[in-house]
């Protein structure tokens, strides 16, 4: 059944969408939440009738919360809509041979071309001489603890369960085939950046020069099972450049990274734009955070707009988190004794495939050159 919450004289339209999505992480027992610009309503889909009070008293609750918080709009930073180019029309049901929309498989075409971006990127990051790191997709609770990950984002967090090594546990277990009453958390979450395996590398040291990391993993984020497909899922690949240093390093860097990601995206044939962001925090109590990020350029996201199409999402960003993160682990300069600077680069691999893919069609031929290069080399 759809819920109706109309929205009018309380909340304005930046407000209303902040608050939809959040809404998508504050219910169980749903199947959408949209916001409707005409009627200017939040529309939920429910389940179940008889939670209908139940979600109303979240949503009127929620939205005493949001009509408090300051929101801001993406600032503009490039854009690009390569007017003069003609797109073909996609079916979805096609790309669903080689990349399942719900992110559980990726097939010959879809793995083909996932290799073809991270090596893309692998030796953007050998520009700036990264070193190569490959971490665990676990990381441990401690470490997440440190930065305050689920203090600030448990919507979005994913820790792993164990059984005891205890034999009348599992003995349990094995008669009454029940694990509910005998699991437990264990000291590891799984990871949902690769940025942090960094940090905990570094930790308590004092660097005398800059230093850059590049690295590929898998990450989580519990997402909303609904809104799971395409390109959202609970498991992706990263290709990561993380760098730290003084606070000039870390400005250029960033902005070096980006101008080279953007002359990609643009030889590529991509359509879309580059844009100021903030994480997704999830309290209200949070939200000068999230204006602080914005008003600092702490964060810019790169955002693909597939051709015939309403779909866009983002695909990278690049964050200058400035010392925040270098305070908390305590990384340092041996010169100055100062907290250094630090960001990251990131590169959803799956998502760029799919942003192909939804572009360009299955037909290798059709596909931009550099990727045609790409992909001859490795089959020779």
């Amino acid at each position: 059944m759809s819920i109706q919450v109309p929205v009018t004289g309380v909340l304005n339209e930046k407000q209303a969408h902040a608050l939809t999505l959040k809404l998508a992480y504050s219910m169980e027992g749903i199947s959408a939440c949209t916001y409707d610009e005409i009627n200017r309503e939040i529309i939920i889909e429910s389940e179940n009738e008889s939670k209908t009070e139940y979600l109303l008293d979240i949503v009127h609750k929620m939205i005493l919360e949001e009509k408090e918080i300051r929101a801001m709009g993406s600032r503009l930073i490039k854009t690009q809509n390569q007017q003069k180019r003609t797109y073909p029309k996609i079916d979805q049901t096609e790309i669903a041979n080689y990349f399942d929309l719900n992110g559980t498989m990726k097939k010959e075409l879809a793995v083909e071309l996932y290799s073809i971006f991270d090596l893309i990127f692998q030796s953007i990051s050998q520009n700036y001489n990264a070193k190569n790191r490959k971490y665990s997709a676990l990381i441990q609770r401690e470490v997440m603890d440190v930065c305050k990950y689920v203090n600030y984002f448990p919507q979005n967090a994913y820790f792993v369960a164990e059984l005891p090594h205890d034999y009348y546990a599992l003995k349990q277990v094995k008669i009454e085939n029940d694990i509910q009453n005998s699991v437990r958390l264990n000291e590891f979450m799984l990871s949902p950046a690769v940025c942090f395996h960094c940090y905990q590398e570094l930790k308590n040291q004092k660097i005398k020069d800059s230093i850059v990391f590049t690295a590929e993993g898998s990450c989580f984020r519990h997402e909303a099972a609904w809104r799971v497909g395409q390109h959202r899922m609970n498991e992706f690949s990263m290709r990561e450049i993380i760098y730290f240093g003084q606070p000039e390093f870390v400005c250029q860097i960033r902005n070096d990274i980006l101008e080279e990601i953007w002359d990609l995206f643009n030889e590529l044939g991509f359509c879309g734009r580059i844009e100021t962001a903030h994480d997704p925090f999830y309290f209200p109590q949070d939200s000068p955070r999230a204006q602080h990020q914005m008003l600092a350029d702490m964060k810019y996201e790169l955002v693909v707009e597939i051709p015939n199409s309403d779909i866009s999402f983002s695909i990278a960003s690049f964050n200058n988190v400035k010392d925040t993160l270098c305070r908390e682990f305590d990384i340092t300069s041996s010169m100055d004794k100062k907290h250094l600077h630090s960001g990251c680069a990131a590169f959803g691999i799956d998502r760029w495939v799919y942003a192909l893919m939804s572009t360009f069609g299955l037909d290798l031929q059709c596909y931009p050159q550099k990727i045609r290069e790409y992909y001859r080399r490795s089959t020779l």
